[in-house]
């Protein structure tokens, strides 16, 4: 079972939040909360590794 952890945002944010995911369809707010981070993380996580595959490439002279 997953944990949960409470996290306190903007009552405007929340708002926004609020309305976005009705817009689109989600269960709820923290779902879609929950979905835009994760979204986030995994770009984050990509640049992330982008920037590690350039270094490599650099280190056996196939990039400048």
């Amino acid at each position: 079972m997953l944990s949960k952890s409470t996290i306190k945002l903007n009552k405007t944010i929340c708002e926004r939040a609020r309305r976005a995911a009705e817009d689109a369809g989600y269960s709820s707010v923290e779902e879609f909360i929950e979905h835009a981070i994760e979204k986030a993380l995994a770009n984050h996580e990509a640049s992330l590794s982008k920037e590690e595959l350039i270094r490599k490439l650099k280190g056996l002279g196939y990039l400048e």
